[in-house]
């Protein structure tokens, strides 16, 4: 509001709002955003010569406190909301008692610097401060015309294009040792092209003879998509039931970590030298690959792995992918020099 538009005894002070009223010797601070439903009750209140509420203690406890009640957090996934919280935890241990209204960006740039041996968690500490910092705008914690102090942080680049794809040395050797579950977890991968937080979820129910159809737990994105013929004939040995498709041996679900650790077990037993560097994540790839391989386009390619752009499907699909995309661009160049020569 400017001043004109400010209701009668509050005046700017400061970049803040001030309510003063000289004849009752009245001078109080607003903290709450001109215009809000907030200041108007504070407002009310300071005309009637009534004390405000108690203020809320302006600290990253208490915005974290207000923001694991808000519905922006509550509308997270599970996994994301158990990562979001492990982020928290470490910012409110180094900044609990302080105001988010004095945090810069230059703090948070050397949050992010400090941690630069863990470049992934450093990038996820800079995530959930964005997260934070929106949050603390919206509850009045800091002037929204102060932006974000988060934003813009320049963040660190992946030294690799992350997990690699499994050669096929290694997927041979595994195939020959893999327990029972272990081996469907890999055939699930590789033929559905899905995450193994989600193939892990994947029920009986979502599988017909023609294909699957679920919806991805990070994306929120339903699919439907037909089944490899290796996959099906793998299916095709194993007894329905009426839960998870990757079970114990009383049928009942079983978590990423025991289904991940059965995998690492796996890959300590084969010989080659650098099975353990190969995680289950890295047969995702595999997976786009072979689609590349395949002469699939990049939306083919999205459809099975649910990808949401182009970016990761280069990530993915790496050098393979560029080379398989410019051979059919060549290709279509030969196909239009040939057309001509025979007209």
């Amino acid at each position: 509001m400017t001043r004109k538009s400010l209701p009668k005894y509050v005046y700017n002070d400061r970049g803040y709002l001030r309510f003063i009223r000289r004849s009752r010797g009245i001078s109080v601070m607003m903290h709450e955003e001109a215009g809000t439903p907030e200041f108007w009750d504070h407002y009310n209140r300071l005309l009637k010569g009534k004390p405000a509420p108690a203020p809320v203690k302006r600290n990253f406890e208490a915005l974290i406190l207000s923001y694991y009640e808000s519905d922006a957090y509550k509308k997270l996934k599970p996994r994301t909301r158990s990562d979001y919280r492990r982020y928290i935890s470490h910012i409110r241990e180094i900044w609990a008692d302080k105001d988010p209204a004095r945090i810069e960006t230059h703090h948070i740039y050397e949050l992010h610097r400090a941690n630069a041996d863990h470049w992934r968690q450093a990038n996820y500490l800079v995530q959930v401060m964005v997260v934070l910092m929106n949050h603390a705008r919206l509850i009045g914690f800091i002037k929204k015309e102060h932006g974000n102090p988060a934003k813009g942080i320049p963040l660190f680049k992946q030294q690799s294009d992350g997990w690699e794809p499994w050669p096929v040395d290694v997927r041979a050797e595994f195939e020959a040792l893999a327990s029972k579950r272990a081996r469907l977890v890999y055939e699930l991968c590789v033929g559905t092209g899905q995450r193994i937080g989600d193939v892990v979820k994947m029920k009986w129910e979502h599988f017909s003879d023609e294909g699957f159809d679920f919806t991805q737990g990070k994306t929120d994105k339903p699919l439907w998509i037909p089944l490899t013929d290796r996959l099906k004939a793998h299916l095709d040995g194993l007894a329905r039931t009426d839960g998870t498709v990757v079970a114990d041996v009383k049928g009942r679900p079983v978590s990423y970590r025991i289904v991940a650790e059965e995998m690492r077990t796996i890959k300590k037993k084969m010989k080659h030298e650098k099975a353990s560097y190969y995680k289950t994540h890295g047969l995702r790839k595999n997976a786009t690959i072979e689609l590349y391989l395949a002469g699939c386009d990049d939306e083919m390619v999205k459809a099975v792995t649910g990808h949401s752009g182009v970016e990761m499907l280069k990530k993915y699909g790496g050098p393979i992918r560029q080379r398989e995309l410019a051979k059919r661009a060549q290709e279509a160049r030969n196909q239009m020099e040939r057309s001509k020569t025979e007209t």
